[in-house]
Parts: C-alpha cells; sequence; structure tokens
C-alpha cells in the first residue's frame, strides 16, 4: 500500500491544478540571429478546454543536422524532456506539436524583433483548423546554469516519511545578476527541471519548481559557497534541505537492468478501454510472437496497480515493475494488459477521483477485463487479473462482479481488514526507521486516536483542529503558531477524511476472497513490511481454503513489497535497490498461470 507510506515529493504525475505563472527576467540574453528559434525558453501556457489554468514550461532548440530539434518539458501534461515533432520553421516563425497527456498540441508561434520573446497559439491538432479561438503560450529567453561559467551544484537527500529522496540542486548567476537554475531527481527521472522566479533577498534565494499543486524552496549558502541550506515546501510538507557543494558534477542515471529496451519480440497495441461512467482507460496490450507461440488466442493478463494513482508502468522512485512482468510474461506467451489509473496519463476519469474508492477502481479494472475479450488475440475464457498490493484487493472484489476473472494473481494483497494491516504496517516502518518496538506500539496508539476521530465522523475542520491540538500535545515547546500548524495539517487532513482513506480502513476482504471461484496465487516477500506476509497471506490462506477455494501461496525469503531482493524490507531501500523484479516470482507466476489456464507451451 503504497498511497500512505510513500508521498513522492516532486509529483508531475498529479492531475493539473493551478500554480505560479513565470514571471518573466528583465534581462535581454544573445541568441543567433541567423536561427532566432535556437535557444532555451521558459514560459507560460495556456492549454485549450483549460485556458484558466496556465501551465509552465520549459523549451529547448538547437540545431540537429539540418533541420531543428526541439524538446519541451511541461509538467501538467506529463511531459518531461519531451521531444517535439517539428512541423515548419522560417524566418523568425516556428510550429510544432507536442504529444503528451491529453493528446497532441500544436504550437503556432513567432519570435519578437528583439529575439527574447516567442508567443502564440496552440490547439488540438484534429480541431487546429475548426474556426474556434485559440489558447495561447508566451515563452521568454533564458539560459541554462551549465551554460553560464562556474554553475554551483549541490546534492543532498530530502527525507519523509521513510524515504530519502535525492535531489541536486544547480543555480547560477546570468551576466545581468539573476539566479537561473535547475534540478535533477534521478529517482523522479527529473533532469534539468527548470526552476523558475527565482530571486534573492538578504541572503535567502527562493526558488519554484513548475509542478502541478506547486513547490517551492528558500535556501542560504555559506560564505565560501560549499553548503547549502533551508526548506523544502510541497503538499503541505516542510523539509529540511542540507546540501553539500558537488564540484564536477554530472547526471548519474539510476541502474535498472530489468527495464526492457527494444526492439521487442512481441507485438505492442495501445488500447482505450471505455468505462461505463463515460470516460475511457488507456494502457498497452502486449501481444507473444506468433512465430514462437502461434497466432493465439492467447491467455491474458490485467495488470492492476496499488494504492495512489499509478501509470501504467506502475512507475516508482526509478523502477517500472508493471513494464518489467509484462515483459517477462508476454516473452512467455502471455498477453499483458496494463493501464493507466483513472485520471492518469491517457485516462479519463480525474474528476471523480475526490469520491472514487476501491470498489469505483475495480470497475476500472473490469471495464479493462471486458474490453479485452473483444480481442480476437485474446482468448475470452483465460483472461485474469494481476494485482500488486491494493491491486490484490480490487481483483477477488472484480471476481465477485462478473464470472468471467478465469485466475487472479496476488502480489502482496491485503488479507485483513484495512486498519489492522495499517497498524501492522506503522509498527513494522516504525522500527524499520530505529524506533524500538516499545515506541512503535505507543505512535500506534496515537494514530489509533486519530483514526477513532475519523470513525466517530469528524469534519476536515475538526480533524484539522484535532490534528493541530495533537500536535502541541506531542511537542509542547513547538515554535510554530496554530495558523500555521493547520496549513501544515489541512492536506493531510483532507487525505485521512477522503472517501477512499474511510472506505479501505472498514473494508475486510474476506467475504470477497470466500466467494472467489477462480484459481488464487498469492504470493508476498518475507521482508515485505506494508503488507506483512504472516498477518496477510495466512488470512487468505484460511479464508479461501474454509471456502473450498483454489489457492496456492508463495513466501520469498529476503524479497520486500516491491518484491525486490532486500536487506531490511524499508522504504528508503526500493530506489537503491538495482532489481526492480525478482525473477524468481516471474518464473512461479509464469508457471502458475501456465498450469492452470492448461496451456501447451
Amino acid at each position: 500500500m503504497r498511497r500512505w507510506a510513500i508521498s513522492v515529493l516532486v509529483a508531475a504525475a498529479l492531475a493539473t491544478t493551478a500554480m505560479g505563472q513565470v514571471q518573466f527576467l528583465d534581462e535581454t540574453f544573445d541568441y543567433d540571429k541567423a536561427h532566432p528559434q535556437f535557444g532555451y525558453w521558459i514560459g507560460n501556457v495556456a492549454l485549450p478546454a483549460s485556458s484558466e489554468t496556465i501551465l509552465v514550461g520549459a523549451l529547448e532548440v538547437k540545431q540537429a543536422d539540418e533541420s531543428y530539434a526541439l524538446r519541451m518539458t511541461l509538467p501538467g501534461v506529463r511531459a518531461l524532456n519531451k521531444d517535439c515533432v517539428l512541423v515548419a520553421a522560417q524566418g523568425s516563425a516556428l510550429t510544432f506539436d507536442l504529444v503528451a497527456a491529453g493528446g497532441t498540441y500544436r504550437f503556432v508561434g513567432e519570435i519578437d524583433a528583439a529575439g527574447q520573446r516567442f508567443a502564440g497559439t496552440v490547439s488540438p491538432v484534429d480541431e487546429a483548423d475548426d474556426g474556434r479561438e485559440h489558447s495561447s503560450f508566451e515563452f521568454a529567453r533564458s539560459i541554462r546554469p551549465t551554460d553560464l561559467p562556474d554553475p554551483l551544484a549541490f546534492t543532498g537527500d530530502l527525507a519523509a516519511q521513510g524515504i530519502k529522496m535525492g535531489m541536486t540542486i544547480v543555480l547560477a548567476k546570468t551576466p545581468g545578476g539573476n539566479w537561473v537554475g535547475h534540478i535533477d531527481v534521478p529517482m523522479q527521472f527529473l533532469n534539468a527541471f527548470p526552476l523558475i522566479n527565482l530571486r534573492e533577498q538578504e541572503d535567502v534565494i527562493h526558488g519554484e519548481l513548475p509542478v502541478p499543486g506547486g513547490a517551492s524552496f528558500d535556501v542560504s549558502l555559506d560564505e565560501h559557497k560549499q553548503h547549502m541550506a533551508g526548506t523544502y515546501k510541497q503538499s503541505g510538507m516542510e523539509l529540511e534541505i542540507a546540501f553539500v557543494r558537488d564540484v564536477n558534477y554530472a547526471y548519474k542515471e539510476l541502474v535498472r537492468p530489468q527495464h526492457p529496451k527494444p526492439p521487442f519480440p512481441y507485438q505492442t497495441l495501445e488500447i482505450e478501454a471505455p468505462h461505463p461512467d463515460g470516460f475511457a482507460l488507456a494502457g498497452t496490450l502486449t501481444i507473444p510472437e506468433s512465430a514462437k507461440f502461434g497466432d493465439g488466442p492467447f491467455p491474458a493478463a490485467v495488470m492492476v496497480s496499488g494504492s495512489g494513482q499509478q501509470d501504467r508502468d506502475e512507475s516508482l522512485l526509478g523502477h517500472k515493475p508493471f513494464l518489467v512482468i509484462a515483459d517477462y510474461l508476454t516473452r512467455h506467451g502471455i498477453a499483458v494488459m496494463r493501464y493507466d489509473d483513472r485520471g492518469v496519463g491517457g485516462s479519463g476519469g480525474r474528476d471523480t477521483l475526490g469520491e472514487a474508492t476501491t470498489v469505483d477502481f475495480a470497475t476500472d479494472a473490469l471495464a479493462v477485463l471486458n474490453h479485452l475479450k473483444t480481442i480476437e488475440s485474446v482468448d475470452s475464457a483465460k483472461i485474469g487479473i494481476i494485482g500488486h498490493s491494493e491491486g490484490g484487493l480490487i481483483a477477488p472484489i472484480v471476481a465477485t462482479m462478473t464470472d468471467d476473472v478465469a485466475f487472479i494473481v496476488s502480489m502482496a494483497g491485503p488479507g485483513v481488514q484495512g486498519r489492522k494491516l495499517l497498524a501492522v504496517q506503522r509498527k513494522l516502518l516504525t522500527m524499520a526507521a530505529g524506533a524500538s518496538e516499545e515506541d512503535a506500539d505507543k505512535a500506534n496508539e496515537r494514530f489509533a486516536r486519530i483514526e477513532q476521530k475519523i470513525l466517530d465522523g469528524a469534519t476536515v475542520r475538526e480533524l484539522v483542529l484535532f490534528l493541530v491540538k495533537f500536535a502541541r500535545e506531542q511537542s509542547p515547546d513547538m515554535k510554530k503558531t496554530d495558523e500555521e500548524l493547520v496549513e501544515i495539517v489541512k492536506p493531510q487532513a483532507k487525505k485521512l477524511m477522503s472517501p477512499w482513506f474511510r472506505y479501505f480502513m472498514d473494508y475486510d476482504p474476506e467475504e470477497a476472497l470466500r466467494n472467489v471461484n477462480c484459481p488464487v496465487l498469492a504470493v508476498n516477500g518475507t521482508l515485505d513490511l506494508q503488507v506483512w506476509h504472516e498477518q496477510n497471506l495466512d488470512a487468505i490462506k484460511r479464508i479461501m481454503t474454509e471456502a473450498g477455494g483454489d489457492i496456492t501461496i508463495k513466501r520469498y525469503e529476503g524479497l520486500n513489497h516491491l518484491f525486490q531482493p532486500a536487506t531490511t524490507g524499508s522504504i528508503s531501500e526500493y530506489a537503491q535497490i538495482e532489481t526492480t523484479f525478482d525473477e524468481r516470482v516471474l518464473r512461479d507466476i509464469v508457471q502458475w498461470i501456465q498450469q492452470k489456464m492448461d496451456v501447451p507451451w
């Protein structure tokens, strides 16, 4: 269960919300007069259908052979260093397409006479000529810190909820005395991510990140520019920055040896599965190689992610476990459909997330399964669900909604009521962070008071006031005012009061598990501190055995919640481990599906 154990700090995949706009620098930068489009641009974009929301982004235009190479970062539509398609470049005009979440957008603009502004219109490509009023964009010429002499790079970790997120902040001063900069966060695949609205006042440098929802930092440099100290703020969190100078800094890609790379020995299709509530779920279907396995139809698996909205690869801290699983299974004759959760990537339903619960996400998996039945290369009688974490909770629910679930693989899936699972999870994670068992039990008792407040029907406002009082009790010497504490706890209170969390706390999977009529493989690692194997695998086995179900249980010594070989199981290890998903588990899943689905290869 990742929604509460992990708080992603730079969430470029979040739904679009308001953020600060770029305040253009009052400075003129040199440029290539023969090619005024070339350069680095930062600015504001109002996308069609959401012109009241201004997105912030960066555009780099360079020479590429005899043409132009364009790359855009626009986090509001999940574009990170995204290559753009050149449409036309003539004189000072430039037209290009950006393929991003929500569709393809055409930018049509021109560089001003001073060569410092690039402005124009933006519209969906398929509606570019329908006569409607287009939205607009405006970029200002800027410069990367690494293109200036003596850039300053400071590297360190942001620590939150058991995770250490490595980050490098790179700064430099322009000839006009303005700060420019970018950040690198390898765990989030952020490389040269632009910083905006940098300003210095009384030796404090303030900067903002153009991420949906907004983020900022305030830092100071020591006299010799060897240390950076300050705070990072995002989503109600305030984290300490204590970074050190990184001389001769260079971005280091995380090593992920299992991530497959093209060309792939199988067919890949982009799929949109219609949902009965009027939106579609976008995903990727991989179909086994016909030369090796015949023309099908093939058994198939629908991948269902854990808690929190995930993309189709279940991307997390530099890992893409669903991509690895899909690649392995497809190479062994099993078709796999992995999809963006509702409201993420190419999937619709973003406006439903505020009220959605686990049952709603089960209807998503059912919609994808139903759509797979219409695809000729898929055996409609042999479609199963592979669910990870909350996905393992969702799979049995789907099996009670339809008789068409042929098998279930529950990877670290819950077998007990949500609040019981969370109590064990909190204790194990707290102890893994260095606390004694006695202190972990006390922490659980404190959180039980918060849970009880929620169960008693508190409003968000009442919970906020309770959390402020609670914080005062735990830290009587705290210097923050009540007003400051309210702003800090308000986002967490809203999450705790969400329909999803309240449903999850009360939901017990026993009834659904008793009514599953298909074979189930439940797997877990002995170092999974988020869904403890002794608590959950034992419960799943007991429930399904009592009900006469077809249940297979497998435990893997030394694997964590992500099925990585681990040392402690702590969340802080996830990003540091190069293995994305242990191959022993992949082999066992394939062999079990082949056996249960009577596959001849």
